[in-house]
């Protein structure tokens, strides 16, 4: 930011703090909200920020509502970006769960600061490969780790699908190795299809669109059961606690938000995700609506931060 672009925001910044809290609260929103999105565009993330920006425009009065997308460090930058900002209600952000749970507290990110402000969806994961590829069951995976290790692509070791990958190894006694580095799901995908990795683990809604378009092949679902011929799920492998492991996509606020704006923007996204649009879009998708407001959001990360701490040695 330049000198000059700093100078009126920091003027505005001096000006809204001779504001009463009341008084901002009752005129909100009275500019536009920035909606951040933890990853680049394409895939689920990316889907479901810019379809709820929209639906937030009506929600909170026909405010402006941007989807702002801020790949990095598997989500962590949107958080990091997040924690910087004024508790005023101008900024909120997807984020990745149970992956960014795994983030220590003590590190420079502290996620327990954040404001929870609701849940939009809950999506279930699945393991690809390439379509061409020799690997077709969980058997040929065994095969494979007797070998060497399995490699798999991933968002990075703060993402739900190294939690996935993780734990589906543990459990299964795989020998893995993960690649990291993709901005978002479509491109660590696209690893798979070309051949870079041998496989990789994402939302069913990510990997059914790769394999519509005959890029991709699924051979087990985080399910108890996957309900299509052919693909295994945690019980055919004998594997319960596989069919626990969901992508959640709560929405977060910077740390202190006043109870009332986080009251208001928590109602707006519970009914943006219960409004007939949101069921139209979400069935065209293929993803599961799963709409929690704030203190039933703040149940939910606490059994998945359970999750992740019964987790914790193999992560």
């Amino acid at each position: 930011m330049s000198r000059r672009q700093f100078l009126p925001a920091a003027a505005l910044g001096a000006a809204s703090l001779a504001i009463p809290r009341g008084a901002m609260a009752q005129a909100y929103p009275s500019r536009p909200i920035s909606f951040i999105i933890p990853y680049g565009p394409g895939g689920t993330h990316d889907a479901y920020g810019r379809k709820f920006a929209s639906l937030l425009q009506t929600g909170l009065g026909h405010a402006t509502v941007a989807p702002i997308n801020s790949p990095g460090a598997a989500g962590k930058q949107a958080i990091f970006q997040l924690l910087q900002a004024p508790p005023d209600g101008y900024s909120i952000s997807l984020v990745a769960v149970p992956g960014i749970l795994m983030t220590k507290s003590s590190g420079p990110i502290d996620i327990s600061k954040l404001t929870w402000l609701a849940n939009l969806g809950r999506d279930t994961y699945g393991l690809a490969v390439g379509k061409n590829s020799n690997i077709h069951s969980v058997a040929d995976l065994k095969a494979l780790s007797a070998k060497r290790p399995i490699v798999f692509a991933s968002t990075g070791a703060g993402s739900t699908d190294y939690f996935a990958v993780k734990v589906f190894a543990a459990l299964l006694g795989l020998k893995v190795r993960l690649v990291s580095g993709y901005a978002d799901s479509p491109n660590s995908v696209i690893a798979v299809t070309r051949g870079d990795v041998d496989a990789v683990v994402h939302s069913l809604t990510t990997l059914k669109q790769m394999e519509q378009s005959g890029l991709s092949r699924t051979l087990f679902v985080f399910q108890d059961k996957s309900g299509r011929p052919g693909i295994e799920d945690a019980s055919s492998v004998g594997k319960p606690d596989l069919g626990q492991i969901f992508q959640w996509r709560p929405v977060v606020a910077p740390p202190r938000l006043p109870a009332d704006i986080t009251a208001r923007l928590s109602k707006a996204l519970v009914a943006a995700a219960n409004s007939a649009d949101a069921k139209a879009w979400a069935a065209k998708l293929d993803t599961a609506l799963y709409p929690l407001d704030a203190a039933q959001t703040v149940k939910m990360i606490q059994q998945q931060s359970a999750l992740v701490a019964k987790w914790n040695s193999v992560l």
